[in-house]
This record gives structure tokens, sequence and C-alpha cells, in this order.
């Protein structure tokens, strides 16, 4: 090439003779310059053909359908029986409370009870109804006879016996 004149372009390639090919760009066609690979000489061992059924693996889907079944029936369940927990775990609380108030109650009646029997309460509550303590000598019932001062025997409890003419005792 002489120098000052350009270089000119193959028509078959449409590329200078001298410049560098750009390794980023891809053929558009099917590739014509290609060579066939060549088959080895030597026989390969085949395998025996085998019946459809074997060659075949059987679906994944239904599998995978039935494990994410199993999971989330599993998981609804146990919701189901912790939400029935914390229910009846709801009323067992509201039940022991209710029950604590009932003790309580019946404490109080307890101590308001044994509060009103005691001799004071007893005297002030006859006397709110108009009753009046007996001040009135006892009468002796059994013969109609007064027990004789001499007779009685002392115990050992400090009580006396029952006199054996009149069946009445004397403390």
């Amino acid at each position: 090439m002489s120098p000052g004149t350009t270089p000119v372009k193959d028509p078959k390639t449409d590329v200078k003779p001298d410049a560098r090919p750009d390794v980023r760009r891809r053929p558009r066609g099917p590739v014509t310059h290609a060579r066939p690979v060549a088959r080895p000489e030597t026989p390969v061992a085949r395998r025996a053909p085998q019946p459809p059924a074997e060659r075949r693996r059987p679906p994944r889907a239904p599998f995978v359908m039935l494990v994410v079944g199993l999971l989330g029936g599993g998981l609804v369940s146990l919701l189901l029986l912790n939400t029935v927990l914390a229910q009846d775990s709801f009323k067992h609380n509201e039940l022991r409370r209710v029950n604590e108030q009932l003790r309580q109650q019946a404490d109080n009646v307890k101590s308001d009870i044994r509060a009103r029997r005691q001799p004071d309460a007893v005297a002030k509550s006859g006397v709110q109804h108009g009753v009046s303590p007996d001040e009135t000598a006892p009468k002796w019932v059994g013969g109609g006879q007064s027990p004789s001062v001499t007779d009685p025997e002392p115990t050992t409890s400090g009580r006396t016996e029952p006199n054996a003419e009149t069946g009445s005792t004397e403390q």
C-alpha cells in the first residue's frame, strides 16, 4: 500500500484488511464458515431402550401440594387449638374470680352470724324488738317441790348430781 491511500474494504466481509475484528459483535445470520464436528471412530456403548413408564419421573406437583396441604392443615389446627385453650383459660380465670368473691361473701356472712350470736348482740336485738329479760324466779318442774339445800352432792366437775327424790340439779 502506498502512503496516503486508504485501504479498501473487503466486499465479502465489509472489513478493512488490517483492522482488528470486533469481538463484541455477533453475526446476525447463520454461521456459514463453521466446520462440522468430527465424530470419534470408536463405537460408543449405548443403553438398552427402557420402557416409557420407567423413563418418566413421577410428577412432583401433587406431592408438593400434599406436603403443603398437610403443613397448612397442621398450622390451622394448632391455631384453633391455641384459641380454644386461650378461651378456656379466660373462662377458668373468670370462674376463679367469681369463686373467690363467693368465698369472701360466705366468710362475711359467717362472721356476721358469729357477731349476732354474742350475748350482748342478742340482748340489744331483744330490746329493739320489745323483749325484756325475765327477772322472775324459776319454776321447778317435777313434783312441784323445791329441792332441799342439804341434799346436793358435789362432783369433780363442780356440778351437783341430780337429787334422787326430785330429779333436779342444783348448781
